[in-house]
């Protein structure tokens, strides 16, 4: 019995360890990049509510993870459920080719900055950090 219990705790301590961290940490920037695909050289998408991937990134310029816009095919308001989905996430900045006003007004409403961007992931998110 004793011996199962020590199972289960090492099993949850391991588990724990290898799980993964919280998107956000403290005082962690985060940027955001609405995306045409999940690899870092995908191209940014031209519109940031109906972007099918987010990726995000740290200040390091280091994929956090990639995430399926989850309205992406919404019928209406995807601008400002995407922001919620995203403020939720504790995000910064976002990036993308535009922005509709809903969206930006949700944004705005949380706080995080936006920048209008076209070509790659990866050379946007480089940019950014370079620039701040």
């Amino acid at each position: 019995m004793l011996h199962n219990i020590r199972k289960i705790i090492l099993s949850s301590f391991l588990l724990l360890l290898l799980s993964k961290p919280a998107l956000a940490q403290k005082d962690e920037f985060i940027i955001v990049v609405a995306a045409e695909g999940t690899e870092i050289t995908s191209q940014i998408s031209k519109v940031a509510a109906r972007a099918p991937y987010f990726l995000f990134f740290d200040k390091q310029n280091n994929l956090l993870q990639a995430e399926v816009n989850p309205y992406v095919n919404s019928t209406g308001g995807a601008g400002p459920k995407s922001a919620i989905f995203l403020a939720e996430k504790k995000i910064n900045l976002i990036i993308a080719g535009q922005f509709g006003h809903k969206m930006l007004d949700a944004l705005k409403h949380h706080t995080i900055k936006t920048v209008k961007r076209q070509g790659s992931v990866i050379d946007a998110v480089k940019e950014q950090n370079h620039a701040q």
